[in-house]
């Protein structure tokens, strides 16, 4: 067998190669001391080139020693016959490349750069937006189905009331809007029977187009200085006739008159004024 001498050019090694061998892996080679791919073909060694004796099997350190210090390598001993050291093929420190192992190769890129996706979920956004606005939604909903009888007397939730209720049948609230209240006529005067006493003769109207609550009549005494004197609130049962307290609700467009008796709030209220709230 015709041997030939390559040499590793990451680590120095040397090697016997033969020519059927070069020729089967297409001239590459694995070094069997640092492990290191490299082109045989081109590290052939020339005679007078040649450092280490050119029939030894593996000239080269051993992957053991890479890792120590080069001083106390030694050279191995040559045989003492001139003939070139013939060992079995799979004995040898030199490993052949296949042919799919030589396509390997050419694809092999000995950088692998890792790029940072950059881009934003909206499928996730959207998830998690919905969910949110789903919970604030259900969050409001138990609010104003809890206050309903204070919310349900605004005018632009209460048609929603009326479906829910009519939906899960419960009792709307009873619409109450003082504001729609209409006061006709309203005379303050001495009280016929007690000299110290003022007697308040008042009518007044829902001037909504459905009943509503008899509302709670409110009369404030001022100063000059619009500062509040006395105030009095007088609820339904205080005001109304006998008659009129059997009515749950005002009619619409009724007149109701009522007459209430007060004590004289002092010589500092000389102005009135009458208001209505809701029940």
């Amino acid at each position: 067998m015709s041997l030939s001498v390559t040499r590793c050019p990451n680590c120095g090694s040397t090697f016997n190669i033969s020519r059927r061998q070069l020729e089967s892996s297409g001239g590459l080679a694995r070094c069997g001391a640092c492990l290191r791919v490299f082109s045989a073909a081109d590290n052939l060694l020339e005679p007078g080139e040649e450092t280490d004796p050119p029939d030894s099997v593996f000239v080269g350190r051993a992957p053991e020693e890479q890792e120590t210090t080069e001083t106390e390598d030694e050279p191995l001993a040559l045989p003492e016959d001139d003939e070139p050291l013939a060992l079995p093929e799979i004995e040898s420190r030199f490993e052949a490349l296949p042919e799919d192992g030589r396509a390997s190769l050419k694809q092999f890129r000995s950088t692998v750069q890792l790029r940072r996706r950059n881009y934003f979920d909206w499928a996730a956004f959207f998830g998690y937006s919905t969910l949110a606005l789903s919970l604030l939604t259900l969050l409001a909903a138990q609010f104003l189905w809890r206050h309903m009888s204070v919310y349900s007397q605004v005018d632009w939730l209460r048609p929603g009331y009326a479906q829910l209720c009519a939906r899960a049948g419960c009792e709307l609230p009873v619409y109450s809007r003082p504001d729609s209240i209409r006061n006709d006529n309203t005379v303050l005067g001495t009280h016929p029977d007690y000299p110290d006493a003022y007697l308040l003769a008042a009518r007044f109207h829902n001037a909504a187009p459905f009943p509503q609550p008899f509302p709670v009549v409110v009369l404030r005494f001022t100063s000059l200085d619009a500062r509040t004197v006395a105030m009095r609130e007088f609820p339904p049962s205080e005001y109304l006739h006998p008659d009129l307290r059997a009515l749950d609700l005002m009619p619409p467009n009724s007149p109701v008159q009522i007459e209430l008796e007060l004590m004289n709030p002092g010589p500092r209220a000389v102005n009135y004024e009458v208001s209505f709230r809701a029940p």
